[in-house]
């Protein structure tokens, strides 16, 4: 069974967008409206002009530019080190109360086994 190619450039791309590196900025109407024109007179979008387009690979009429901020790499890496320690912060929240709710549980089913006795 052949296994299809994963094109890392743009699973990069997409991992950079989940966290924040890279933001997709709505265009107002107005820029929408000039850049639908621009493709039914089959000209190019502009630079840094991108078009949503739908799972199906339609079009869908509304346009987006990237922001990227302007961090140095050693800005990068404390960003992502934060936000690492927020999550495994959360996890830690998680399991200290599904630990306590199971604990809970255990004592009320202890009472309720040793009363019907």
């Amino acid at each position: 069974m052949a296994k299809n190619k994963v094109d890392l450039k743009e699973e990069l791309r997409s991992l950079y967008f989940d966290a924040l590196l890279l933001q997709k900025i709505d265009c107002s109407r107005e820029d929408n409206k000039k850049y639908n024109q621009l493709l039914k007179n089959n000209e190019p979008l502009p630079n840094g002009v991108y078009e949503y387009k739908m799972e199906t690979g339609e079009r869908t009429g509304t346009f987006y530019t990237v922001y990227q901020p302007e961090l140095t790499q050693e800005e990068k890496l404390e960003y992502i080190t934060l936000k690492q320690l927020k999550m495994i912060s959360t996890i830690k929240n998680c399991v200290v109360f599904f630990t306590a709710l199971t604990v809970i549980s255990m004592v009320i089913t202890f009472f309720a086994l040793m009363s019907n006795m």
